[in-house]
């Protein structure tokens, strides 16, 4: 069983993230590549007013 996040150290957790999120846009790029280029996008946003920024 793993451990809960709660117990992680916050700089464990952003490496975590970090990796997560590489992950992803690999995983992204490889769909756009194979499937449907560039109709897929992804990315990160820390607030709604940038996400709002990236669906216009």
């Amino acid at each position: 069983m793993g451990e809960p996040k709660g117990s992680m150290s916050p700089m464990e957790l952003r490496e975590i993230e970090k990796t997560k999120i590489r992950c992803a846009r690999k995983f992204f790029d490889d769909m756009n590549r194979r499937f449907a280029p560039k109709n897929v996008k992804y990315d990160v946003v820390d607030s709604f007013s940038k996400l709002m920024e990236i669906v216009k």
